[in-house]
């Protein structure tokens, strides 16, 4: 198949769409086209500084330009459902941070509107394409450690080391909160390796008198026999790493979300797992790329099932 190249436009340029910038940049047949902000000042230094093509001032400017094949919205979580309905009725592929939008049925119009507009649609997870990551599940499927029993995952750190403020959409408690922030790593990283479907959820949680979650844990069961326990937090660090128990070994990650080495434990030896990785973002980029090119509308590793198994998590916390 001949790849041609993929142009695509990045919609909210905060604090993560730099990070995507150079993730795209890295990518094979991707290029960083355009950039659009709320504000055309900020478009043209962000422009500057990544080489975008063209910059825009005005959302509804960017989706308008023809020539941008795909979207990446790094806009807040309030506005991911409108902003992926606005790209995909503009006749563009969606790549929307994580999460995709904020309950079930949100899931399940967006991706009906990608598929009656013909356009592909992903939640950007960059978690499960990693190069790392797509390694520990070779070898799992390999039988590294036996047949796989129990997840642990965790991610949490203190809000005032990131410097947020209450204005910020993370303090939303309808889209905001821990789990719905960094929560969403350890539950995607859970349910990938897991390799089978929620069967229940478990959950406690506590809250700020605004009433977004500060802490999470969560033990989910799946139903082929495999559990999964996730944290999630903004009052402390925690060891923030995936681990993965199975019958015959243990593999370790920290900061699996985008680490570059791993260890496997396995009758009393310690192995390194090591990959070489440019950008975090790149392997989800070009992942999409690629289905995009193969005429999917969504993808065979996270489509609309795999979306909705992680809002299944994210709702349960959410109504208790």
């Amino acid at each position: 198949m001949r790849m041609i190249m993929i142009r695509v436009g990045i919609m909210g340029l905060g604090q993560i769409a730099h990070r995507v910038a150079k993730g795209i940049q890295h990518a094979k047949h991707a290029q960083l086209y355009a950039v659009g902000s709320r504000t055309i000042e900020k478009a043209e230094e962000f422009q500057k500084t990544y080489h975008a093509v063209k910059a825009y001032g005005d959302y509804e400017e960017l989706l308008q330009d023809t020539d941008v094949d795909m979207i990446y919205i790094c806009t807040p979580n309030s506005f991911h459902f409108e902003h992926i309905k606005a790209a995909l009725l503009h006749g563009k592929h969606v790549l929307c941070e994580k999460p995709l939008v904020a309950n079930s049925e949100q899931v399940k119009e967006c991706f009906q509107l990608a598929r009656t507009q013909k356009r592909f649609l992903m939640e950007a997870e960059k978690t499960l394409f990693t190069p790392l990551n797509q390694k520990l599940m070779q070898l799992l499927k390999e039988g590294a450690i036996g047949t796989l029993n129990y997840i642990e995952g965790s991610y949490s750190y203190p809000m005032d080391a990131a410097g947020m403020n209450e204005d910020h959409w993370c303090f939303s408690k309808e889209d905001g909160g821990s789990v719905y922030d960094v929560g969403v790593y350890p539950i995607c990283y859970a349910n990938w390796f897991s390799q089978g479907h929620i069967q229940s959820v478990q959950a406690v949680k506590e809250c700020a008198p605004k009433g977004y979650d500060v802490f999470t844990q969560a033990l989910i069961t799946y139903d082929n026999g495999v559990f999964a326990s996730v944290r999630s937090g903004w009052k402390q660090w925690m060891d923030n790493r995936g681990v993965l128990y199975g019958s015959e070994g243990v593999i370790e990650t920290e900061n699996f979300w985008k680490n570059t080495r791993a260890v496997l434990k396995k009758n009393g030896s310690i192995t390194p797992i090591e990959v070489e990785m440019q950008s975090d973002f790149t392997g989800e980029v070009e992942h999409a790329v690629q289905c995009i090119e193969e005429g999917l509308l969504e993808s065979p590793v996270l489509g609309e099932r795999q979306s909705l198994e992680i809002m299944k998590v994210l709702e349960y916390v959410k109504s208790l």
